[in-house]
């Protein structure tokens, strides 16, 4: 019994540490298949075990039934330090710190969310921590046309200035909402990618731009 204890916890860390390394390699979580080929192991059930009982561990956040649904949780936990040390060099933990909508504004007094994702740094385009960056879950569907669907999550990169032609999310007053900025008559607007929507005026006194949409994560590919 013990024995078979014994593979099983070396199966399981196995499986954790392929899960680090390949996201720490491709900014994305591996597939079931990914992690039976990278580690050595043929039964995708024994696999989906393992996952689950870092779940439960604290380890990683499993969502099964969905692709590429791994969030790692705790890295500085880890007892191999130099490993930690080189993993938290290119990853970064971020708070998603809410919804924001891609469709008519909502209130941002409602975005708030307890949330966390851990993000290759490559992905944050300069920001060097997590009080330069954020992640937003998008609802609704103004933005589709751009590959924004609802449900997604965006990576957002704080500052308050933009390009022509930037996705970014903004504040209009109390409400927030994220667009593609422009001109239209030589003023500014938010711009939808989605036809059924207008272009929203952003020259008021209380428009503000939160910061530069840099990134996408998305659970499940329908």
């Amino acid at each position: 019994m013990s024995g078979t204890t014994s593979k099983s916890a070396k199966s399981i860390e196995k499986v954790y540490d392929f899960v680090v390394k390949y996201i720490h390699e491709n900014a994305m979580s591996p597939s079931v298949r990914d992690i039976c080929a990278g580690s050595g192991l043929k039964s995708t059930s024994s696999v989906h075990a393992y996952l689950k009982k870092l779940d439960e561990m604290g380890r990683i956040e499993y969502r099964p039934g969905l692709r590429r649904a791994i969030i790692l949780k705790n890295q500085d936990q880890d007892t191999d330090e130099d490993r930690t040390e080189d993993i938290n060099t290119d990853i970064i933990k971020l708070p998603c710190i809410g919804k924001i909508t891609a469709g008519v504004p909502i209130l941002a007094h409602e975005t708030y969310s307890d949330d966390f994702f851990y993000i290759n740094r490559s992905m944050i385009d300069g920001a060097l921590n997590e009080d330069e960056a954020f992640v937003l879950k998008v609802k609704g569907d103004s933005m589709i046309d751009a590959g924004i669907l609802d449900g997604d999550y965006l990576i957002v990169r704080k500052q308050s200035f933009c390009e022509d032609r930037d996705i970014i999310a903004a504040l209009i007053e109390d409400e927030a909402t994220v667009k593609r900025y422009g001109k239209l008559n030589g003023k500014p607007y938010l711009f939808p990618e989605n036809e059924a929507y207008a272009p929203i005026p952003f020259f008021g006194e209380n428009c503000r731009i939160l910061g530069k949409v840099v990134g996408l994560h998305r659970y499940k590919i329908s």
